[in-house]
C-alpha cells in the first residue's frame, strides 16, 4: 500500500469536526429547546403568583364589600351601636375574616369606627430601609393612603396590594350602603392585612421558585403591562426573562396602584433544570463519542506508527544529526513507496550541498580579507580564516557570540544604529572602527556588509568583508598631527590655536559664558640665541614647553606660536582666575634654567591678558586686546596685565 492511501485513512480532523458539530448543534437546536421550554415553565410560575395575588384580593375585597353592603352597617353608620362593633368587629371575628384592621370612614372621611390588630412589629415583613416606628404611624399611613386613592378614583370599589413604610399590605375599600345598593352611601369601609413572614412563607409554598419580595425601583422600561382581570384590582409590569447564571433564571413582578405610582416588586427566581438535564446529556453523548473516537484514532495511530511515523522519526533525527562536523553522513531509509524516494532525493541533495559548502570554503579561506555572517540579532554566525588570524581569536572564541564584544561603548552603538538603518532601507553599508585583539591591542578595521535574506526573501541576517586600515589610520593621524603640532615644543602651532580659539569662542557664545585669553613672550630670549647658540634656545624652548604644560590643567589649551610667543586659553575663566594662573606661570617660569654647562636666570615672562566679552567678540580682536596686554607687561618685564580699553595698566 502507497503512502498515500495509509495517510486516506487518517480521520482525525473529520472525527474532530463531526464532534464539533455534534457539540454546535446541540447547542443551538436541543439546549434552546431546553431553555425555552424552562422559559415557558417560570411564566407558569408568574402566572400562579398573579392569580394567587389576584384571588387574594379579591377574596379581601369581596369580603370586605359583603361587609360594606349590608343594612347592619348602614344602620351603624346611621347611628352608632356598640353591639354591632362587640359582635363583628371583636378579634375573634377579626381573626376568622383574615383581617389585621377594619376602619368605618363617614361621608367627610373622619374615622366613625376602627378596629386594629396588626402582628406585632418584630412579625411583620418589612422591606428595604424603612421600618415603622410604630403601628399609629402605620395606621395614619394607610388612612392617608385610602383617602387618596379613593379621591382619585373613578369608581368606589378598590382592592390594592401596596406598601406602606416598607411593610406589604393587602388593602381594600368599598363605599357603605344598604343590602339592595338602593341607599346613598353613608361612608367608606377600608379593612385589610399586613403580609407578614408567615402570609409570605404560605405564597412561597404555592410556588414552585424562589420568592423574594422587594421595595419598587422606580418605573420600569421595557416591561410587558399585564392589566388587572378586573378593574378593581392592581395593574401588573412584568419584565423579560432575565438569565442569571446556566443555573437560575428571573422575572419580577411590579404592583401599581390605581393611580399608576409602583409599590410593590415581587423577584421569582426559578432553576434553569431542564437546560441543566440537558447539558449533561449532551456533556455525557459527547464523552462517549469522543471516547469511541479516541479509540479509532488510537487504532490508527498504532498502524501508522508502525508503517510511517517510525520511519519518519528516524529520517528526522539522522537530518537533524547531519551538520558541518558529520560530513559524507547519509540517511539510512531505503524503503520502496514514497518516504524512500524521498531519502534518496534527499542523500542526493546533501552530496550537492557538501560539495558547494566546500568549493565555498575553499574560496573564502583562500582570501586575504576578513569574512563574517550575523544573524539578525547581532551575533556571529560564520567566518573565515582570514579573519581569525586579524583578530587574533579562535573560531570558537567568535562563533555565537556578539558582534559588539570586541567593540567598545560607543562604536558598539553606532554599529547598532548603522545595522538597522541598512536593514530598514536595503542598502549597503559601510563601518570603520577600532576593534580589540585578542593580545589587549586595538586595530582600525573598516567593514562593508549587505544583508542576508532567506528563501521565502525575509530578512535572516547581514554578510560582509573585514579590512585592516590600521596603517592607513596610523599615517593619517600622523599627517593631521604634523599639521596641527608644533614639531620643536610639541605643543599646538599657530593652525590649532586659530582653530581652537574660534570653537572655544563659539562654545561661550552658545552658552553665555566667558573665556581668557593670555599672550605669554619670553624676555631676552634673544640674548640666550646670541650668546649660546641656537641650540640652547631650542632647549630652553623645550623646558618652557614642559613648565607650561605643567603648570595647566588642560595642557592641550597651550600653543606655540613661533619664536618666543605663547598662548594659553583658560574656558570660563574671570579676570581674577585668569589672573592668578598668569602669577602661576610667572613664579614657574622665573625659576633659573641648567641646560648642560650653561645657567641661565635671566629669561623671564611677560603676559597679556584679554577676556572674552569685556575685550572682544571675535577671534581678532581677541588675541589683539591679549597683544597690547603683552606689551605694556613688558615695558615692565616679568609681570602680567590685563588689557584696559582706554589705557594700559599692569597688575600683578
Amino acid at each position: 500500500m502507497t503512502l498515500r492511501k495509509r495517510l486516506f485513512w487518517l480521520f482525525g480532523p473529520l472525527l474532530v469536526l463531526v464532534l464539533s458539530s455534534a457539540f454546535v448543534l446541540s447547542q443551538q437546536l436541543i439546549l434552546s429547546r431546553f431553555d425555552r421550554q424552562d422559559s415557558v415553565l417560570l411564566d407558569t410560575e408568574v402566572k400562579r403568583l398573579r392569580s394567587l395575588l389576584d384571588d387574594n384580593l379579591k377574596y379581601t375585597l369581596e369580603l370586605v364589600q359583603g361587609y360594606a353592603e349590608w343594612d347592619d352597617s348602614y344602620a351603624f353608620m346611621q347611628n352608632r351601636n356598640q353591639d354591632f362593633i362587640r359582635s363583628n368587629m371583636d378579634t375573634e371575628a377579626m381573626r376568622l375574616l383574615d383581617l389585621d384592621f377594619m376602619v368605618f370612614l363617614d361621608l367627610q372621611g373622619r374615622v366613625y369606627a376602627e378596629q386594629w390588630q396588626p402582628p406585632d412589629l418584630p412579625e411583620l415583613l418589612v422591606l428595604g430601609d424603612q421600618r415603622p416606628d410604630d403601628h399609629l404611624s402605620l395606621r395614619d399611613d394607610i388612612l392617608n393612603l385610602s383617602k387618596r386613592l379613593r379621591h382619585n378614583d373613578s369608581g368606589d370599589l378598590k382592592g390594592q396590594l401596596v406598601l406602606i413604610q416598607g411593610v406589604p399590605v393587602v388593602l381594600a375599600t368599598s363605599p357603605i350602603s344598604n343590602s339592595e345598593g338602593s341607599l346613598k352611601p353613608r361612608g367608606t369601609l377600608i379593612a385589610g392585612h399586613f403580609i407578614d413572614g408567615e402570609r409570605a412563607e404560605q405564597l412561597q409554598t404555592r410556588v414552585n421558585a424562589v420568592l423574594r419580595l422587594l421595595p419598587p425601583d422606580g418605573t420600569p422600561t421595557g416591561w410587558q403591562l399585564r392589566p388587572a382581570p378586573s378593574s378593581s384590582l392592581n395593574p401588573v409590569h412584568i419584565s423579560p426573562r432575565r438569565l442569571l447564571d446556566a443555573e437560575r433564571q428571573q422575572q419580577l413582578l411590579l404592583f401599581s396602584n390605581n393611580l399608576g405610582e409602583p409599590e410593590l416588586l415581587l423577584e421569582l427566581t426559578k432553576d434553569r433544570r431542564l437546560y441543566q438535564d440537558g447539558r449533561q446529556t449532551i456533556g455525557i453523548f459527547l464523552l462517549l463519542s469522543s471516547a469511541i473516537g479516541l479509540l479509532a484514532w488510537l487504532l490508527i495511530y498504532l498502524g501508522l506508527e508502525r508503517w510511517i511515523l517510525h520511519r519518519v522519526s528516524r529520517m528526522n533525527h539522522e537530518m537533524a544529526a547531519i551538520g558541518p562536523d558529520s560530513a559524507h553522513q547519509r540517511l539510512s531509509d531505503s524503503g520502496r513507496d514514497e518516504l524512500g524516494q524521498l531519502a534518496g532525493e534527499a542523500n542526493r541533495m546533501l552530496e550537492r550541498l557538501e560539495q558547494s559548502e566546500a568549493r565555498d570554503r575553499q574560496i573564502l579561506d583562500a582570501i586575504q580579507d576578513g569574512y563574517f555572517e550575523l544573524d539578525a540579532s547581532g551575533v556571529i554566525m560564520a567566518i573565515n580564516r582570514a579573519l581569525c588570524q586579524m583578530l587574533g581569536y579562535s573560531a570558537e572564541e567568535l562563533l555565537q557570540h556578539r558582534f559588539d564584544n570586541i567593540l567598545n561603548a560607543e562604536d558598539s552603538q553606532r554599529a547598532r544604529q548603522l545595522f538597522i538603518q541598512a536593514r530598514d532601507s536595503g542598502e549597503n553599508a559601510t563601518f570603520a572602527a577600532p576593534f580589540c585583539r585578542r593580545d589587549g591591542s586595538l586595530g582600525y578595521y573598516e567593514t562593508r556588509f549587505s544583508l542576508v535574506h532567506d528563501g521565502q526573501g525575509r530578512f535572516s541576517g547581514f554578510r560582509g568583508i573585514l579590512r585592516d586600515i590600521s596603517a592607513q589610520v596610523a599615517y593619517q593621524n600622523q599627517l593631521l598631527d604634523m599639521a596641527y603640532r608644533d614639531p620643536l615644543t610639541g605643543l599646538g602651532n599657530r593652525k590649532a590655536f586659530a582653530e581652537q580659539l574660534k570653537s572655544a569662542l563659539e562654545q561661550a557664545q552658545r552658552q553665555q559664558g566667558q573665556l581668557a585669553l593670555l599672550y605669554l613672550d619670553l624676555d631676552r630670549f634673544k640674548e640666550v640665541n646670541d650668546r649660546f647658540g641656537h641650540d640652547t634656545g631650542d632647549a630652553l624652548l623645550q623646558k618652557i614647553a614642559e613648565r607650561l604644560r605643567n603648570a595647566m590643567r588642560q595642557p592641550d589649551r597651550v600653543y606655540r606660536l613661533g619664536g618666543d610667543e605663547f598662548t594659553l586659553l583658560l574656558q570660563d575663566a574671570t579676570c581674577e582666575m585668569a589672573l592668578k594662573l598668569a602669577e602661576r606661570l610667572i613664579a614657574a617660569l622665573s625659576t633659573p634654567l641648567q641646560l648642560g654647562a650653561q645657567h641661565i636666570d635671566f629669561v623671564t615672562p611677560s603676559i597679556g591678558i584679554a577676556l572674552y566679552p569685556e575685550h572682544a567678540q571675535d577671534p581678532e580682536g581677541l588675541i589683539k586686546s591679549a597683544d597690547s596686554a603683552m606689551y605694556q607687561a613688558k615695558r615692565e618685564r616679568n609681570r602680567a596685565c590685563v588689557y584696559q580699553p582706554e589705557a594700559l595698566s599692569s597688575e600683578s
